[in-house]
């Protein structure tokens, strides 16, 4: 428990400390951000994406008057349910309509804390893991599908939501004072989009920011006993990445006891952020358990750096693709027939569109076989735009199914 006085001191100390902090980039977000309303905003995004920088920009931007409380501060180890009665108290005192919080769900009773606010009338905007945003998320969609059987203790109606990504292309070559072009491409997908390590040293920081995420938001936050067993199922799908995986293969290659704390530590990883998954394309969930799901790492970067090996030019590339494509479209899938096709995406309020990677456009046999998979995804999927996206070549290409364009990474990500 922390006395009242003592709580007041740190959140005035944090308050004055923010004046010392270098707000950043403004990030791309920022533009879209929905006006506070009788919900409270979530901000969630994987460790290193610049969630409390995002609040410091919204602060100082957009809402300079708010009340802003740090919860990964260390004088606040501890908070609890009785420790918001006094901050609720304070707040009250303050006359504030609009708290900022960074980290909020570091605080055991904050749910409830939130839904007291928001009766009250006030504006709340919290950041929050990756992980809480998930589970708000998978709570929402279940209750639209009509399919919420339980109780609700994150209480995930209340909440509108919000995912911060890594840095877009966009927003690298601005932090990097770059134009854009096929040598920038490369550079983007050599130095990865985590914010901080777009500066010097940043290999270091990419190796420091692997461990803070698989020892914090997964083995400390999740109860992961086996630390080794959960470090190299990491590496392996971080450097597996662009290609296909099944936890079967994976126990059977790392020699782990079980099939099932492969696939726990597989959804743990996923939760932290470190990677996604992408399943075939397919109507029934059977069809999507018997095949391969597509592992991509969250930044090529990171891939990079942990592998002791170097990795495929085109597996990196088809990852920086489809990190382009997670930022804007809420299904991606990938198919098998003739050849494949890397991406089938779909999602709310855009075109679905077909996408194949193809580092080396250059070679006729491989980007025939692009085209060849890219023709059968557009006809299984009724999809008519189809895209090739290269480092350098440019094309059109009128098929009886629709067209297909081949275009430079440079514009492709600058969309």
């Amino acid at each position: 428990m922390i006395p009242k006085a003592t709580l007041a001191k740190i959140v005035l100390k944090q308050r004055k400390s923010l004046e010392e902090r270098n707000s950043g980039q403004l990030r791309q977000i920022l533009s879209s951000m929905p006006y506070l309303t009788d919900r409270a905003l979530l901000i969630g995004g994987v460790r290193g994406s610049g969630r409390s920088t995002l609040l410091l920009q919204m602060l100082e931007n957009d809402y300079p008057q708010a009340w802003y409380t740090d919860f990964s501060d260390a004088r606040l180890a501890g908070f609890d349910a009785g420790d918001f009665v006094k901050l609720s108290a304070l707040i009250t005192e303050s006359g504030k309509g609009i708290l900022l919080f960074d980290k909020l769900d570091q605080a055991q009773g904050w749910v409830p804390f939130v839904v007291e606010k928001l009766a009250e009338g006030i504006k709340v905007v919290a950041t929050v893991s990756l992980d809480t945003l998930l589970a708000v998320q998978r709570g929402q969609q279940a209750i639209a599908a009509g399919e919420w059987l339980t109780d609700d203790p994150l209480q995930v109606s209340q909440y509108i939501l919000r995912r911060v990504g890594l840095f877009s292309y966009p927003e690298f070559l601005e932090a990097t004072h770059k134009r854009g072009g096929e040598e920038v491409v490369q550079e983007y997908l050599t130095r990865g989009a985590f914010p901080e390590c777009c500066k010097p040293g940043r290999t270091a920081s990419l190796l420091s920011l692997y461990d803070l995420i698989v020892n914090r938001d997964v083995l400390i936050a999740k109860g992961v006993r086996d630390r080794v067993t959960l470090t190299r199922i990491a590496l392996y799908l971080l450097t597996a990445t662009g290609t296909g995986i099944t936890a079967n293969a994976i126990r059977n290659q790392l020699k782990v006891k079980a099939v099932s704390t492969v696939t726990e530590h597989m959804e743990h990883l996923e939760r932290a952020g470190l990677v996604s998954f992408v399943p075939i394309l397919g109507t029934t969930p059977g069809r999507q358990a018997v095949n391969p799901r597509r592992v991509y790492a969250v930044d090529t970067a990171m891939a990079a750096a942990l592998s002791l090996e170097e990795l495929s030019r085109e597996a990196l590339f088809a990852t920086l693709i489809y990190n382009h494509l997670a930022r804007k479209y809420d299904s991606i899938c990938y198919t098998s027939e003739q050849g494949g096709c890397d991406f089938v995406t779909t999602g709310e309020g855009v075109l679905p569109l077909c996408v194949q990677s193809c580092w080396d456009a250059e070679d006729p046999d491989l980007l025939q076989n692009k085209i060849e998979g890219l023709t059968a995804a557009m006809a299984q999927t009724g999809i008519q735009r189809g895209v090739i996206v290269t480092l350098g070549h440019t094309e059109r290409i009128s098929l009886a199914e629709g067209e297909i364009e081949i275009v430079e990474a440079d514009a492709f990500l600058s969309e």
